[in-house]
């Protein structure tokens, strides 16, 4: 019977953890994983923010522009009417606009701090899918559940770069310093 890989010294540092020397590397992955996913020292896990978040993520204010019919636009500026004139085709038999270029303001949850919580969620999943254990599956499962209630990620795009300097949100608002102080638990747990 081989025994498992132990974690040196200078890794544990590292790791943060006390006594990691002493432990298989899956188990000082699983305890910080279990942490980040479930909480600890009195501090919420992603399975208690993520729900949370749902009702208070931050959404931003856009500016859509786009070709709608003459009749349905909202707001068209009148430099636009003056290029909706000039394209080719666009006026019918009356002279009336067929359509029109307009703007509109939609509220979208795509922001740089959803950003990171989808991409630091997607961190804590694959981490959780490289490691062979029951409890590691345990913790998949309820991370899922939680991501679920947060349906708000299914319109959050990727992260365009990595967050060195954390903005004032995620640095001051409770729910989302919680998921960046998971994500750099996870990212110094790994170094």
């Amino acid at each position: 019977m081989t025994t498992p890989p132990m974690v040196s010294p200078a890794t544990s540092d590292r790791v943060g953890l006390d006594g990691a020397a002493d432990r298989p590397v899956s188990s000082v992955a699983i305890e910080v994983l279990r942490g980040i996913v479930r909480g600890f020292d009195g501090r919420p896990g992603l399975v208690d923010v993520l729900p949370r978040l749902q009702d208070r993520h931050r959404l931003d204010l856009v500016r859509v522009e786009r070709w709608t019919s003459g009749d349905l636009a909202r707001h068209p500026e009148p430099r636009e009417l003056i290029r909706s004139r000039r394209r080719p085709g666009n006026l019918d038999e009356h002279g009336r606009l067929r359509r029109v270029f307009d703007a509109r303001r939609v509220l979208t949850p795509d922001i740089h701090e959803n950003r990171v919580v989808l991409h630091a969620v997607r961190d804590v999943r694959r981490a959780l899918e490289t490691i062979d254990s029951p409890e590691a599956v345990d913790l998949l499962f309820e991370l899922d559940a939680a991501l679920a209630q947060a349906s708000y990620l299914d319109d959050v795009g990727r992260l365009r770069g990595l967050p060195g300097v954390p903005t004032a949100t995620l640095a001051g608002d409770p729910l989302y310093r919680t998921v960046y102080q998971a994500w750099l638990t996870l990212r110094r747990a790994r170094d």
